[in-house]
């Protein structure tokens, strides 16, 4: 029962997210989502994944576009952590590329791009400041041309 409700709850949210229509080319085709609470301590591990497939779904005002929305969300429950981390394992191992370095790598440019931007600001703010200075400093160097010393 409390399964059945957490799913429902959860997929609920999950759909409504803004990132949700964007998930699959995103290349986030599988998702693990563990619940429980203090009162009835570790209720399961939900594994929510993304097949190719027609839901039967049928839609009285459906959304017109380019390409037919097709697929569903299938899910299934772990009963222990552990089977829901040896799962998300094997999923991981079976991936033709190393999620760890995408992450990694997807850090760094990140970090890079922040510290670019930073930088231009950083150069924006002090070009403008010496820009401010400048005509003071000429102002100066007139009122001392202007000037003339009697001896």
């Amino acid at each position: 029962m409390f399964r059945y409700a957490m799913e429902t709850q959860f997929r609920y949210k999950f759909y409504q997210d803004v990132q949700f229509p964007y998930l699959q080319s995103l290349g986030v085709d599988h998702v693990f989502q563990g619940f429980g609470n203090a009162e009835h301590g570790f209720i399961g591990m939900i594994h929510l994944w993304w097949v190719n497939e027609d839901s039967g779904i049928v839609y009285d005002h459906p959304k017109k576009g380019p390409v037919a929305i097709k697929g569903i969300w299938r899910g299934e429950w772990f009963d222990t952590p552990e089977q829901g981390v040896l799962a998300a394992r094997q999923i991981e191992k079976e991936r033709i590329y190393d999620e760890q370095k995408l992450v990694t790598l997807t850090h760094n440019y990140i970090k890079q791009k922040i510290e670019e931007t930073a930088q231009r600001k950083a150069e924006k703010l002090l070009q403008e400041r010496q820009e401010i200075e400048r005509p003071a400093e000429e102002d100066v160097e007139e009122e001392a041309k202007k000037v003339i010393l009697w001896n």
